[in-house]
Order: structure tokens, then sequence, then C-alpha cells
């Protein structure tokens, strides 16, 4: 009798609660759209790699996509204050820290991955060095300008976040929140950038995430600008970033992971 695997069993789980399921793992196979819970889980894994920096490079926070929901950016039901609310939660969800309010007086780089209209992209904020960069692998979007308004439901979703981000650094007090507020939104130029392409972004916006270290650092991501070349390097870093997850120290069950692989 052959097994079938159940989809629902449980493959990560870190110190924070975040989890991913066997069934959002295989979002990570070929032709697949990346489930939102995997962005979260590699999330975890990078803050993780962050506690083995070297004292020179800039610290980077990343956070995963449960700390702005659509709602936050569509509707203005419920004010600022029913925002900011939710805004907040998802910031100390994420640190998950008893008795800890995240001022970001640490972090030099802070990292929101965004999904619009099923299209993943990262808005990446520089502290230490005052800027902010949106980081998208679509062609078509590379060029276009990123509003903002004094109107918070015309602001593109870029300038919201920044909205919201502002403010939540004004009331932990942090002295970078002007420099930010003054900060307009740049695009990050990227060269490999892709046509037409509606099913690797989430691999995309994984690879800027572990890559980017500052504006000024070298931004390259190794991926060829030959279509055909670049699509099986997408291919294997499906295969490398499941792994990669799976095997973290941050994941609580790697002990189970290992038993079930016969890995010493």
């Amino acid at each position: 009798m052959i097994c079938t695997p159940d989809t629902r069993e449980l493959l990560f789980r870190s110190p924070t609660h975040v989890q991913a399921s066997r069934s959002m793992f295989k979002s990570l196979n070929v032709g697949n759209e990346v489930s939102d819970g995997i962005i979260d889980c590699w999330a975890e894994v990078l803050n993780f790699q962050e506690k083995r920096k070297s004292r020179e490079a800039y610290s980077r926070q990343f956070f995963g996509t449960k700390v702005v929901f659509p709602w936050m950016l569509t509707t203005d039901e419920g004010g600022v204050e029913a925002r900011m609310h939710k805004f907040r939660l998802g910031i100390k969800g994420a640190v998950n820290r008893v008795d800890y309010v995240p001022d970001f007086r640490n972090q030099d780089i802070v990292f929101f991955p965004i999904l619009e209209h099923k299209h993943f992209y990262l808005l990446v904020f520089e502290l230490r060095d005052p800027g902010i960069y949106v980081i998208d692998n679509d062609k078509a979007r590379q060029g276009q300008l990123i509003e903002d308004s004094v109107y918070y439901l015309h602001k593109d979703t870029a300038y919201k976040i920044k909205d919201m981000f502002v403010q939540y650094l004004r009331e932990v007090g942090n002295p970078r929140a002007d420099d930010i507020e003054y900060c307009n939104i740049q695009r990050m130029p990227v060269p490999w950038a892709t046509t037409a392409n509606t099913t690797d972004c989430g691999v995309f916006l994984m690879r800027h995430m572990e890559c980017y270290m500052g504006k000024n650092q070298s931004f390259n991501c190794g991926f060829s600008t030959s279509g055909a070349r670049k699509m099986a390097e997408v291919r294997k870093l499906r295969k490398r970033y499941a792994a990669h997850i799976l095997c973290s120290e941050v994941n609580v069950l790697l002990p189970k992971i290992k038993e079930d692989c016969r890995i010493e």
C-alpha cells in the first residue's frame, strides 16, 4: 500500500510561531506561484542568519507578509488608528519578544515584502543612510512613477506603507523618523528584470531579500540577463530555498526533518 503524504503536515515552525505545511512547500515546485507563507518562513530564516553577520555589515530586519494586510491599503474604515493598531501588532508579533517594543535603533535596513495583484516585490527602508527603494523583477514596472498624495487612499502602496512606518518610528522615538519622511521612494535598477513572468516573482523577491546589503554595496543577485539561463537559475533557487528553509536551525521541526530524511 502506497501512503500519500498529508499535505497539512507541518514541515517548518519557528520560535515566533511562523509555520508552513507540506502544501505550502509545494508552491516552490517549478511552475507554481510561491505561497506567502513561504515568504514568511524565509524572513524568519534570514533574521536568524543575521545573528551571525560580521560586525561591519549592516544590520538587517526582515518582515513577512503578516504586517500589512490588504484592508489597510484599500479602505479608510476605522481611520489611521485602526491601521496603526494592526501595524503595531504585526511589527511586535514578528519580533515576538516579551515586554519589548521594536524601535529599530539598532537596525540599518528594514525589509517589507509586498503582495499586490498577485505580484510580489520588495520595499526597503535604509535607516543609517536614509533612503527608500522598491526592488521589483517586473520589467514593465521599471519606469513607472511611484505616486504619493496628501490623501492616503490616493497613494501608491509603497507610500502607504511608508506612511505607517514613519508614524511608527515617531511613536517609538526613532531619531530617523523625519529623515525617512523626507525621502522619496525610488526604484532600484534591476538588469535581470523579467517580462510577462507571472509565476516566479516570489523567487525573485526571496533572492532580493537575501542579497540586498545596502545601497552603497554592490547589488548583484547572480542572475543572467539571458532569458533561458535566468529561468534555469530560478529553478535551481526554488530547490535551494526549499532545502534552506527546511534545514535552517530556526526550524524547530528540524530534528524530525532529519529523522525522516535519515540525516545524521
